[in-house]
């Protein structure tokens, strides 16, 4: 089933379309917080209050955070949030355009920079846009976004209750237009 998911959701998202902005891994993260504490032997920060974190198109909000580096300096960033606060949101520009966007948001977002993942836990969304429309919506307790190979992965979480709808919801637009409403069309039909 969940490689079934993944499939299906690589499809609909069409893996020959562009990949995340390549240029990103190679730009310097710039962290921003009202409060930061860090161990440097470790390689481990944590942040509080009003975090930002921006490398190169990507940008990550938070309002706590824990950002740790492994010894060939790949980044692994554990984001969350509270009741009473916004969510954790992501957003990245995807190559093969100027407008073309991922974002999304979720109370528990995990930042793999090696493995190229943004994990997104509890009331996860996840949408692709372009030059500012939303082409397409994903919904669901778990969204696993891999912009290294442009997939996704929905899936319930473990600890939830069994009870109630609990199945990812994915929101396709269309990219055919109806032949039969042209703007030529419209204009005539209210004249």
């Amino acid at each position: 089933m969940k490689n079934t998911s993944l499939l299906l959701c690589s499809l609909l998202f069409g893996l020959s379309a562009a990949h995340a902005e390549r240029a990103d891994s190679f730009q310097k993260t710039v962290v921003r917080a009202r409060d930061a504490s860090g161990e440097l032997s470790r390689k481990v920060t944590t942040l509080t209050g009003n975090i930002e974190i921006q490398r190169g198109t990507l940008l990550i909000r938070a309002e706590h955070g824990v950002l740790t580096e492994d010894a060939q300096g790949y980044q692994h960033i554990v984001l969350s949030t509270r009741p009473g606060e916004a969510p954790v949101f992501f957003r990245q520009r995807r190559d093969g355009g100027q407008n073309v966007w991922m974002e999304g948001e979720a109370l528990e977002v995990v930042y793999d920079e090696k493995a190229e993942l943004v994990d997104l836990m509890d009331h996860a969304k996840v949408r692709r846009t372009t030059d500012g429309a939303v082409t397409d919506d994903v919904f669901g307790e778990h969204i696993i976004y891999n912009s290294r190979e442009e997939q996704y992965q929905v899936t319930q979480l473990a600890h939830r209750a069994t009870t109630g709808d609990r199945r990812g919801t994915m929101v396709l637009q269309p990219t055919r237009k109806d032949p039969l409403i042209s703007p030529a069309s419209a204009t005539a039909s209210t004249q």
